[in-house]
């Protein structure tokens, strides 16, 4: 299971495929605290007020993965070694973990699971201290090709070009060129 846990990319592939949080083929989930800023944030209501339509369709982890002894010590160990960590990088300063962003490590590391986020702290701490690759939301696109879950069509392509509108994180290239080979499509997006 790949646990999404950035608004902004979820608010774009809903609409490529509303059911991935609820047909287990998508493998995707994601936590309360992301549905809520999803729906509780301001800047979303405004910008994306279309997103309304698919709150039946963000089914959440149970609190029960959060309760656990792994989780737990996951947890711990993370705060940890933010608390210690002397690891520096990009500009000379430390991972900037929110409480959010903890959580979510330890449910990715004490659930095996893996991550689609464009947070770069978030992202450069999983790989760097437990080498946990990201996913790409591109990436998940393709997974979704491949398996025969969406087919692509002009309608999926305006959404693409919408990411780019909306000035989203740009993807890598490898999951642009395996993008075009899937669809036949030319990637339009960030």
């Amino acid at each position: 299971m790949t646990v999404l846990c950035d608004t902004c990319s979820i608010l774009m592939l809903l609409r490529i495929a509303p059911e991935m949080f609820i047909d287990e083929r998508y493998e995707c989930i994601t936590i309360n605290d992301v549905r809520n800023e999803f729906f509780g944030t301001q800047k979303f209501k405004t910008k994306y007020h279309w997103r309304a339509q698919f709150k039946s369709k963000i089914q959440t982890l149970g609190t029960s993965l959060f309760e656990t002894k792994k989780f737990n010590d996951y947890f711990s160990v993370i705060e940890n070694m933010i608390a210690i960590l002397t690891f520096k990088y990009d500009k000379n300063r430390d991972y900037g973990l929110s409480p959010v962003d903890k959580r979510i490590a330890a449910c990715v590391l004490a659930n095996n699971f893996k991550i689609s986020t464009t947070d770069i702290d978030l992202m450069d701490f999983l790989f760097n201290e437990f080498d946990i690759q990201n996913t790409s939301p591109l990436k998940l696109i393709n997974l979704w090709l491949k398996k025969g879950l969406i087919t692509w069509t002009d309608y999926h392509q305006a959404i693409i070009e919408d990411w780019y509108l909306c000035n989203e994180a740009p993807q890598p290239k490898e999951d642009i060129l395996e993008f075009e080979k899937i669809t036949n499509y030319k990637y339009v997006g960030p």
